[in-house]
């Protein structure tokens, strides 16, 4: 699990990302990073209804990429604030598959 320093939560935080932020995509995996005024990386997530239509589905893909993204974190550059897409309506992913779609989008950050 993401420690709490290393969570984006708040709605202008995510917003702030979604303006400034730059572009990286590792298809079905994407996300949004722009820097902060702080000495850690925030990770925020964002599953659509469209894409995932029971709420249960949605949250085991967060599961998976939080947990994924916390085993990379020493990896990720500090003083990001990311904003994580998953854009594919297969709820069983594997968690291996997961993990290497974000070690391939770490590299793309740096």
């Amino acid at each position: 699990m993401l420690p709490s320093k290393n969570r984006l939560t708040k709605r202008t935080d995510f917003a702030n990302v979604y303006r400034k932020g730059t572009f990286f995509l590792e298809s079905p995996l994407s996300l949004k990073a722009v820097k902060n005024n702080l000495e850690h990386t925030r990770i925020g997530f964002s599953i659509e209804k469209k894409f995932f239509k029971k709420a249960v589905e949605r949250n085991k893909i967060k599961r998976l990429l939080r947990e994924a993204f916390h085993q990379n974190l020493e990896n990720i550059k500090n003083s990001l604030d990311i904003v994580v897409f998953y854009k594919r309506s297969e709820p069983n992913q594997d968690f291996k598959i997961i993990s290497e779609l974000v070690k391939k989008l770490i590299k793309k950050i740096k």
